[in-house]
Parts: C-alpha cells; structure tokens; sequence
C-alpha cells in the first residue's frame, strides 16, 4: 500500500516516505514554511500496514478532522490532516504492482533482487515497556516522535539507507564496506547516544515519572545480504546478518553496553580495537555457533 497527502492551497501531492516529518525546518519531507508551524512538528509514520500520525509537540498542535490531535492516531483514506491553517487529505492506493522473477518461500513472495556486503546498524530503545507504563500516550508519542525524527536525519546525514523503524527499533546500512562508511557507522552510533542525552534533558518533568534515563542499545555489523522485496512491493533486506545484528543489540542490556561492535565489524577496521573491550564469543537466540563481540568504550 502506498499512501499520499494531497496539498489543498496549491493541489500538491506529496508521497509519503515510511518516516515522513512535517515541519518548517529544510530537513522535513512536508516543509510548511509558516512561522505558526514548528521546526519538526508533526510525524506519519509506517507501521503494521498501515499510516499513523503523531504530533511532536508542536506548539498550536496538529488537527485531525478537525480535533486537536491528542494521541496516535492511525490515519483512514480521505482523512484531513490541518497543520496551522495548512490542509491536506490522506490518500490511500491498492497494492503496490507486484514484482517479477518472485520465488515463493512459507506463503509469502520474496523478489530477490542482489546480494551485496552491506554495514549494517541496529538501535533499540532500553527499557521501553518501562516507559509506555509509565508515561501518558501524549508524552510517550512526543519522546518516541522526537527519537524517530532524530535517528532519520542522523543516518540521512551519515550517508545510510534507514530500512525501517520497527516499533521501538530503528534498522539502517550502508552499501559499500570500507574505512568510510565503517566510520559512519561508528558517528552514527556516538550521535545516537547523545540524541538519546538531548532527549533526556529537555524532558525532566517526562522522565522523572520513569525512574530512568532515556537510552539506546546500538549494534554493528558487516554481512552479505540480499535486497529482497515482500508483495506489496516494500524492498527491505534478508539474510543471516540482518538477524545476528537484532540479536547482538539485544546483549547491550545482558553486558551493560551501549555500543557493540561484531567481530566481522572489527576485522574489517581492525584499528577500532583499541577502542573497544573484547567480550569474547557470546552465544546468541537461534543460532549454532557463537559471535564475538566487542563493546565500544571510546569513540575514535
């Protein structure tokens, strides 16, 4: 499904991105440049099929067939989206044209395109089942909003492609593997951390309610993977590597890290190891053999 928004004023149609922000700031995919307009005020983003919109704490708030946005909403084909008194209509298509020289695999079709080594990042929220206990919908949707927007335009600015933001998760790489995009990675995670930071001090009476502070579990890693594309015509990647990446993020919280490196990432710039400590080879859910793993402790 491919979803649009129609522009009233001017009868511009706008694509909609899986990310897409709405805002007065250059960066945004729906730039309104009106001063009653916030930098980054307004998120529609893809998820479980479907479009839904958050609003990032703007000042004058985001209207939502005329009420005051006060929640996600998921967004129905002819809703109407007003920001300020600009107006804009949802628009819906049918499926995406299918994809040739598919192969059937357990009922859903994967379009192989190519297979390449990819730098692959990985970053997931900690503690957030903590957070959606403990925070209103409203303050919940402005923190993960305010996440969402951060992570597109730090891997936008690194040079990544990001793939796709799976709840709470953020899944992003780079096509070519060398020196370069290896230390883009690293950036990327370092500046990761400190949005997390940023986020965290701007909100104390948020986070006060959580007992917590506000942080990221971040994984890198080196593998070949195929482009593939499900049949709606969504192209993501697979592979091996995409799901060792999901699984080494998940043992930032097991060792107390913030930033782990694999130990495909560290061979092929040897020099980050001494930068990191070695955690030797770590067995991790749904695969035979082990990964070794290196935490970060300072960035180059």
């Amino acid at each position: 499904m491919n979803a649009f928004l129609h522009r009233i004023e001017n009868d511009e149609t706008i694509e909609l991105a899986p990310v897409a922000i709405i805002g007065r700031s250059a960066e945004c995919q729906v730039q309104l440049s009106d001063p009653r307009v916030s930098r980054r005020h307004a998120m529609i983003r893809k998820q479980d099929g479907g479009f839904y919109l958050f609003d990032l704490g703007s000042f004058n708030g985001s209207y939502l067939n005329g009420a005051r946005l006060t929640a996600t909403r998921q967004l129905r084909h002819g809703d109407v989206l007003s920001f300020a008194d600009h107006e804009f209509h949802y628009q819906e298509t049918g499926d995406a044209p299918s994809v040739q020289n598919t192969e059937d695999i357990g009922g859903s079709t994967i379009a192989l395109i190519r297979s390449t080594p990819v730098v692959l990042l990985v970053s997931d929220i900690k503690g957030f089942t903590a957070l959606s206990e403990k925070l209103e919908a409203d303050e919940l949707a402005q923190v993960i909003g305010g996440w969402y927007s951060d992570c597109e335009q730090i891997l936008s600015e690194e040079g990544s492609t990001l793939d796709k933001f799976i709840g709470d998760c953020v899944l992003a790489y780079w096509t070519t593997v060398n020196a370069e995009t290896l230390h883009a990675a690293l950036r990327s995670a370092r500046r990761l951390l400190d949005s997390c930071e940023k986020i965290y001090e701007s909100r104390p009476d948020v986070f006060a309610k959580t007992d917590r502070r506000f942080e990221v579990g971040v994984a890198l890693h080196v593998g070949k993977v195929a482009y593939g594309g499900m049949s709606q015509g969504e192209f993501t990647l697979v592979g091996d590597p995409v799901n060792l990446t999901f699984r080494l993020e998940s043992l930032t919280r097991e060792l107390g890290k913030n930033v782990l490196l694999s130990g495909d990432f560290v061979k092929e710039l040897p020099g980050i190891r001494r930068h990191c400590a070695n955690h030797g080879v770590r067995r991790v859910k749904g695969r035979a053999r082990g990964v070794e793993v290196f935490a970060v402790e300072s960035f180059p």
